[in-house]
């Protein structure tokens, strides 16, 4: 068998090439392991592999955007309507201006995400942003004439809130069309509401609830703003004589897929493939390269004869196909994880990613889709050594969309100075596009292992 020297990166933060020639590098790894520093290391592949399963995680469970960054709109399939909830009373000048003017109007403000688009990474050729598009605004509004009512508001948990938006049905809604337009150097944008929110409001006593929904499903992008712990806060304002405006007490996004892609993943959000790939299908390949079954003292930690080093499954992808699309125009790094036993519980744990200088600097980083080439190559280290060293009935892996990648062929992992300048490798914002894969799933992969062995012929 031929023998590879290895040097390991274990954290994606590490440069090192894994096929460099450097037989310390073997030894150092194999050593830390507790294996003896003289194993070889055989690489071999296995084909045809076909997960017997294939399972889209869907989470559309609303989300508070108190972070920095929410969503309006829709792009790649999956579209966000924004919530707010406001609280205000008698006291507050937004009612003594809404009772005083005859010409009052309601309205939403809106700070620009302008850290994304006005980032030198977003591509030049997306702005500027314009659109008119059509946007319905729905709202519930509860009245009272009790001094403690604000304060039992206060008193409802985020949880609850969120809830309660899965079953919206509102007291009110009407269509509104929204001039959308952003160019660098813009700050916010404001959206008026109906007159009949604005007429409904009026009939307010000593508090008012007022919770709004924002939607715009057929939008042509996915606009982004700055969320409510950021210093460019949503707010709820009056247009009148003497304006007024309100922050929400809180606020959501609710994100709804409108796709019928089954194996589709978008990015940006929180779904994910689940495949399932049977032992069978791997365990009696290792069988016959080695001649004899594989496993040893089962359970009992490492196989005192051989262990994996690297596993690579490699599958095949079609950019082009018709319900990819993409924002942002940049390939987008596939990030995969592997479910393994911890004290008596299977956990999903992410796989550490192993770089390959010399392969990546002339065709690129392998875990990567709209991209050169018609391959994906995932590692799965992880999840194949435990399936070696357990004997386990089956390697289950997930797969996500993680950031679009700047430098393709830049061998490293993450962002680096250089020459006192710093480079970007991730754009560090998702591309909130969606990548179908059906080719992917449906056609055969190969899995390319590299296993260290110890064995009585090769003493």
């Amino acid at each position: 068998m031929k023998k590879l020297g290895l040097l390991f990166a274990f954290a994606v933060l590490m440069t090192s090439c894994i096929f460099d020639s450097d037989d310390a590098g073997v030894g150092s790894w194999l050593s830390s392991h507790g294996m003896p520093e003289n194993y070889k290391v055989h690489v071999f592949n296995i084909d045809n592999i076909k997960p017997s399963s294939v399972e889209l995680g869907l989470n559309t469970e609303p989300r508070l955007i108190d972070s920095m960054e929410f969503y309006l709109g829709q792009s790649g399939g999956v579209s966000y309507d924004m919530y707010m909830d406001i609280a205000f009373s008698e006291g507050d000048a937004f009612v003594k201006n809404l009772n005083s003017s005859d010409s009052a109007v309601t309205a939403v403000s809106l700070f620009w995400f302008w850290k994304l688009y006005n980032n030198k990474n977003f591509p030049a050729d997306s702005l500027p942003i314009k659109e008119s598009m059509n946007v319905n605004v729905s709202w519930k509004i509860d009245f009272s004439d009790k001094k403690k009512f604000l304060d039992s508001l206060a008193k409802v948990k985020d949880s609850v809130w969120l809830e309660s938006l899965k079953d919206w049905k509102p007291d009110g809604s009407a269509d509104t069309v929204v001039e959308m337009s952003f160019e660098k150097g813009d700050s916010s944008t404001v959206i008026y509401l109906p007159s009949a929110l604005t007429e409904a409001l009026k009939k307010m006593t000593y508090a008012v609830r007022l919770q709004l929904k924002i939607s715009a499903p057929k939008a042509e992008h996915l606009y982004r703003f700055f969320g409510l712990e950021s210093n460019y806060k949503p707010f709820f304002g009056l247009i009148a004589d003497s304006s007024a405006v309100h922050p929400p007490y809180r606020a959501a996004n609710v994100l709804e897929y409108d796709d019928d892609c089954g194996n589709c993943l978008h990015g940006g959000t929180r779904d994910s493939l689940v495949l399932s790939i049977p032992a069978e299908q791997i365990l009696p390949a290792i069988q016959n390269f080695y001649n004899s079954y594989p496993l040893e003292n089962k359970g009992e930690g490492y196989d005192v004869r051989q262990t994996v080093m690297l596993a690579q499954l490699t599958m095949a992808r079609d950019d082009g196909a018709a319900n990819n699309t993409s924002e942002f125009g940049l390939p987008i790094q596939v990030v995969v994880g592997s479910f393994v036993d911890s004290a008596d519980t299977e956990i999903r744990k992410m796989e550490s990613y192993r770089l390959n200088k010399d392969l990546i600097l002339e065709d690129g980083h392998q875990n990567l889709v709209y991209h050169d080439g018609d391959s994906l190559s995932l590692q799965i280290t992880g999840g194949l050594r435990e399936l070696v060293n357990k004997e386990k009935d089956s390697l289950r892996i997930v797969v996500k969309l993680g950031y679009p990648f700047l430098q393709e062929k830049d061998s490293t992992y993450a962002d680096y100075v250089s020459d006192g300048d710093t480079n970007y490798v991730f754009m560090g914002y998702f591309d909130h596009g969606r990548y179908d894969f059906s080719k992917a799933v449906e056609s055969p992969m190969s899995l390319k292992l590299w296993m260290s062995s110890k064995r009585k012929e090769e003493n």
